[in-house]
């Protein structure tokens, strides 16, 4: 005949056991480079213009709504032209984020400081990334003056050696 505290210990057993099969969640890694490019969008994109306040006046005027910095509509969205790498900087010298598929509408989120280059959400991993202007199909109404201008961070720093 089992006992209680047999049958206590079993069940105590029972639930190591199961709470040890349990996947354990993994970290996921931080990229410190598109963390700082992407605060340094959302900042931008969070400056809204100040209104002035009201003159001290016995009738007080209503000021209008402040215009967004940022406009974003089907217009300035541009299109891949053909498979492009997206990289963590402007070029080779940076990692590659990846690839971007012919046909693939992105978001702009900002204009490089480097000419040719500009800075899309990428669309797999949500992020952002950098990509040629040879690589997008713009509208020839486009505007790049309302987005953020973006200076890529240095690929690494090289120690000099003295002789």
């Amino acid at each position: 005949m089992i006992r209680f505290s047999q049958l206590a210990g079993i069940g105590i057993l029972v639930c190591c056991l199961a709470a040890a099969c349990v996947p354990q969640a993994t970290p996921m890694p931080v990229d410190s480079m598109a963390t700082s490019i992407a605060l340094g969008v959302i900042a931008a994109q969070s400056q809204t213009a100040q209104a002035l306040p009201p003159s001290p006046t016995a009738t007080a005027t209503p000021t209008p709504p402040p215009t967004p910095t940022v406009t974003s509509s089907p217009t300035q969205q541009p299109v891949v032209i053909h498979l492009a790498p997206c990289w963590f900087g402007p070029g080779r010298a940076y990692n590659l984020e990846s690839n971007i598929k012919e046909g693939e509408t992105v978001e702009l989120l900002a204009v490089g400081t480097v000419p040719g280059w500009y800075i899309i959400r990428n669309p797999y991993f949500h992020q952002p990334c950098w990509i040629q202007a040879e690589n997008l199909s713009l509208d020839p109404a486009f505007d790049p003056s309302p987005f953020p201008m973006m200076t890529p961070l240095p690929t690494r720093i090289v120690p000099t050696v003295a002789k």
